[in-house]
């Protein structure tokens, strides 16, 4: 026969199973909830990464033109530039170990000297002196090729 404290203890065990369902009711939703949010994250994510990789391609293709351009603008002074007979190497003779004589060089072509300074004027200030050495300095780099560009 089924006691008193037997239908009891049932009804405990009903009420904690109770507890213990819609507890794991409502993490589920949660889960759920959150699921859906990190869905919608990696969603973001995989539309900034296309964005990030067509930058990078764009990045490319401009550092490709820009290489493009500089090796035009050096073909080009290249073509202008005679450029030095090349030397041979010293041979070693067979069986002496001691290499050859070399060649006489050809004289390299020689540089014209450098220009005056211009005499300094007791009007001109120390800056005025100092930005004037920079534009020369900066004509100098033009007129050499050596000018930074800008690509951005």
């Amino acid at each position: 026969m089924v006691t008193l404290e037997q239908i009891k203890l049932l009804e405990s065990k009903i009420a904690r199973a109770i507890d213990f369902v819609s507890q794991v009711t409502e993490e589920n939703a949660r889960l759920k909830k959150r699921n859906d949010e990190l869905g919608e994250a990696i969603t973001k994510l995989k539309e900034e990464k296309n964005k990030v990789e067509e930058g990078i391609i764009s990045a490319l293709g401009r550092l490709n033109q820009f290489e493009d351009a500089i090796e035009r603008g050096l073909s080009s002074v290249t073509g202008k530039i005679k450029a030095p007979p090349v030397q041979p190497q010293a041979e070693t003779p067979p069986g002496t170990g001691v290499p050859a004589q070399e060649p006489p060089r050809a004289p390299l072509p020689s540089r014209p000297p450098p220009a005056a300074p211009a005499p300094v004027s007791s009007a001109y200030t120390v800056d005025e002196e100092e930005e004037e050495g920079a534009e020369l300095e900066e004509q100098e780099a033009e007129d050499s090729g050596e000018a930074e560009l800008d690509i951005f």
